[in-house]
């Protein structure tokens, strides 16, 4: 009697439950998203680069997260970081960003990208 109720339940709500709707993934490109950035040695073995995110599209951006690479003479990896970029990155606008990290000392330049964003949704 009770597995007949909670079968007729579990009929009901499949009924009354909206369809579900199928979503569309499209990768995100970055080629609209700049970075520029100054590099600072702070004491020994700690350097300071910080820079802004430029934003040359009609969305805002969030959640977004620069990397960065310290390379020796060779261009060979000898340090790396990441940091969020704090807020969002309005249409057309910029946000800065900071990146503390341990230094061997022996970086010649860095390079600095967007590792990830999302643009901000319009709410469909």
């Amino acid at each position: 009697m009770i597995l007949r109720a909670l079968l007729a339940a579990a009929g009901i709500l499949l009924v009354l439950a909206p369809a579900a709707r199928a979503q569309t993934f499209t990768p995100q490109s970055s080629s609209r998203l700049a970075v520029s950035f100054t590099t600072e040695r702070v004491g020994s073995g700690r350097v300071l680069v910080y820079g802004e995110v430029r934003n040359g599209t009609n969305a805002s951006c969030e959640r977004v997260v620069v990397s960065v690479e310290g390379l020796d003479e060779n261009g060979r990896l000898v340090s790396r970081g990441r940091a969020y970029v704090v807020g969002v990155v309005p249409s057309r606008g910029s946000s800065t960003f900071e990146v503390r990290m341990a230094s061997p000392g022996s970086e010649r330049r860095f390079r600095v990208e967007i590792e990830s964003f999302q643009f901000v949704s319009s709410g469909n």
